[in-house]
């Protein structure tokens, strides 16, 4: 697999193989908007399926921080990449509740589970 990490004071980055993720961290702010920017909505690398999004250590968020999440989700669709968020801190949900939005993003928990693992029959023993 292929990796490759870029990291700011608020927005870490993946890059693999056949996705992106980003990391979100502290506060989301006007000081954070060039980092956002440049993470969520530069080119998405060639075979890129998924963009998740992990929030889940967010602290605050202003609105043009999270217009620019929203944004990103459109960028990813219309490069034809899923946008997932995979957690979101109380702050990032409240700020989304705040907003109307809270159902909007698609989140990476509603996908549906994998199947389960067939059972595998135990060897059977001659009886004799």
């Amino acid at each position: 697999m292929t990796a490759m990490a870029i990291e700011t004071s608020a927005v870490t980055s993946t890059r693999m193989a056949d996705g992106l993720l980003v990391r979100l961290a502290g506060e989301l702010g006007t000081e954070t908007l060039t980092d956002l920017r440049s993470t969520l909505l530069s080119p998405l690398p060639d075979g890129c399926r998924d963009v998740v999004v992990d929030a889940g250590d967010v602290t605050a968020v202003e609105f043009e921080a999270l217009a620019l999440v929203f944004a990103a989700w459109a960028w990813a669709e219309d490069h034809g990449a899923r946008f997932l968020l995979s957690r979101a801190s109380a702050e990032f949900e409240a700020v989304l509740e705040d907003n109307g939005v809270s159902e909007d993003l698609p989140r990476l928990s509603e996908l549906p589970s994998a199947p389960a693992a067939p059972v595998i029959p135990l060897q059977r023993v001659a009886v004799g």
